[in-house]
């Protein structure tokens, strides 16, 4: 047998294993929940959360009746909160790669799980082979215990030739590997697919899955930098979740202070009657410079923090406001401070009034 023969032999026998041993897998896995054979059916939970999230689930074969299915949800597009429950053993990459394409562009996060018994929670579910794709394509990817996720080679189709083998490899490869990086997804996790056989299954501990950036836990990076507004030097840092954005802006006031102010999602929640700084989780009392305005959906708070809460936020690995409203109601909306976040801090507090009360950072 020939080279091009034996390698199409191969790829033909490590699809059908692939498919027996996910079916078997779905069994140690939980019967129960085992993802459906047929196309993947795409249906809405009649029973809404009632903060606000719209659950739909994603059940059975990945293949190109799908994304039909999906775009009947198109008018959710933007909504903060809705949530694409993942339960299937995969099926065609082509259909994976656009799926996960169109989730994101939807701005849908994504979980593995099916709806529990209960109706007021989900259980685990099943991801695998092209499922992943889908996975890595929410804006927000959120862990569900005990499911699985599980990838591998792609395989053959059953009537490619050798020729098209190889094409479809290469082709699929570059594929996956862009796709990952414009999902902010290690491409390491290529690297774990094309070591592991089509007649296999490397299942992705939880670990794994958060080392490869495969979930974000329900939030986005933040984002830092130093930007002009109207001429003075501006400190910003945002970041988003899957229920709120939150923006800090520190400018250098006239008075050469340093000047905070704190955007977030509070729409909706009443009015504000008292803003504290929340620095790690700590609280401690701060003045707004003026009443709490909204700016559509935003509410911003604007104070001058004291020396030593200055001190804090340059070594902190979170920093923002904890609201009070009538009633006794509270929220809390804080961004992520990397180190080098804490080194543009520290540099902006001194080139505003020269300050040297600022702490080495240590990460």
């Amino acid at each position: 047998m020939n080279t091009s023969k034996l390698l199409l032999a191969l790829f033909r026998s490590a699809l059908c294993c692939a498919f027996g041993l996910a079916i078997a897998g779905s069994v140690n896995a939980g019967e129960r929940n085992a993802p459906r054979t047929a196309s993947a059916t795409v249906t809405m939970s009649s029973n809404p959360n009632l903060s606000g999230v719209v659950d739909l689930y994603l059940d059975g074969r990945i293949d190109a009746e799908v994304l039909g299915r999906l775009n009947t949800f198109e008018y959710l597009k933007g909504r903060n909160g809705v949530i694409v429950h993942l339960n299937s053993f995969g099926g065609s990459m082509r259909a994976g790669l656009a799926l996960g394409r169109r989730i994101r562009e939807l701005g849908f996060s994504t979980q593995v799980g099916v709806k529990g018994v209960s109706l007021i929670r989900e259980e685990a579910g099943i991801c695998e082979s092209a499922c992943v794709m889908l996975f890595a394509g929410g804006r927000f990817r959120l862990i569900q215990p005990d499911s699985v996720v599980g990838v591998h080679q792609f395989a053959a189709g059953d009537q490619a030739t050798s020729q098209q083998v190889m094409a479809d490899a290469q082709i699929f490869s570059a594929a996956t590997i862009n796709f990952l990086r414009d999902m902010g997804v290690s491409t390491q996790l290529f690297s774990v697919m094309a070591a592991t056989p089509a007649s296999a299954m490397q299942v992705l501990s939880v670990a794994d899955q958060i080392n490869l950036g495969l979930v974000n836990a329900g939030k986005e990076a933040a984002v830092w930098g130093i930007e002009s507004d109207r001429g003075a030097l501006v400190l910003k840092g945002v970041q988003s979740t899957i229920s709120s954005t939150v923006e800090i802006q520190m400018a250098c006031t006239a008075r050469q202070e340093v000047s905070v102010a704190v955007m977030d999602d509070a729409d909706g929640k009443g009015e504000v009657r008292s803003v504290e700084l929340l620095v790690d989780g700590r609280t401690s009392a701060v003045a707004l410079r003026q009443p709490e305005p909204m700016v559509g959906r935003t509410a911003m708070s604007d104070f001058l923090p004291g020396a030593v809460q200055l001190v804090e936020m340059q070594s902190a690995r979170s920093v923002g406001v904890r609201l009070s409203y009538e009633g006794q109601r509270q929220s809390m909306y804080a961004i992520d401070v990397s180190a080098q976040a804490s080194a543009l801090m520290a540099g902006f507090v001194q080139l505003c009034h020269g300050t040297q009360k600022t702490r080495t950072v240590q990460r």
